[in-house]
């Protein structure tokens, strides 16, 4: 009877989620841009860092390794930054895209559900930010991407706890103008989704 109600649990589980077929890294490095030169500040790299050892994993360890995206979400200065390191590391510029518009892990979420939300197969998503992003992670996970493979991966932030809990205010939902003008139209994004996630037939 044990035996049965373990089965019955892990087949309700289990059915809650798709079976997924390829993997999104989400690199969340939106930050405040308080220097003219080109650097990139000490949490943001390390940020990247965590991006760079969950790109070596998957492709170590996933059969569906060949199927893979890094979305970069920052300003436009410091994502083609962040590109340009993950390049210099080894990965293939084709698989890396920028979200320049979204302001907050809401709407980054947002604009991953439009990517997966046509694909019978999602991919499975890693999302990278800071330690202290996880709470804000845990909410917006169980409201927008139930059903969804999605998986936390914390980088360390040695910032001043004052100047951590000032950037948590910034990641209040809200809808601006750039956000609405987007409506992730960019046709050229959706050919590169299709293209490395196509579905099945």
């Amino acid at each position: 009877m044990y035996i049965w109600e373990f089965m019955v649990t892990c087949s309700s589980f289990m059915s809650e989620y798709r079976f997924t077929d390829g993997n999104i890294i989400i690199l969340y490095a939106l930050h405040r841009v308080t220097s003219l030169d080109n650097s990139l500040p000490a949490h943001i790299s390390e940020r990247v860092e965590v991006c760079l050892d969950t790109f070596r994993i998957i492709m170590q360890s996933k059969p569906d390794k060949h199927k893979m995206m890094i979305l970069i979400v920052s300003n436009k200065r410091s994502a083609e930054r962040i590109k340009d390191v993950l390049i210099n590391a080894g990965i293939d510029q084709r698989i890396i895209v920028i979200d320049s518009f979204s302001e907050n892990v809401s709407q980054t979420f947002d604009h991953v559900l439009h990517i997966i939300k046509k694909k019978a197969n999602p991919p499975f998503i890693y999302f990278v930010g800071s330690v202290w992003l996880r709470d804000i992670y845990d909410s917006l996970v169980i409201s927008k991407m139930k059903g969804y493979k999605v998986q936390f991966e914390g980088a360390l932030d040695h910032r001043p706890v004052p100047e951590v809990e000032e950037e948590k205010t910034f990641d209040i939902p809200k809808k601006g103008v750039e956000y609405y003008k987007r409506k992730i139209k960019d046709k050229a994004l959706d050919m590169l989704i299709d293209h490395i996630f196509p579905n099945k037939e």
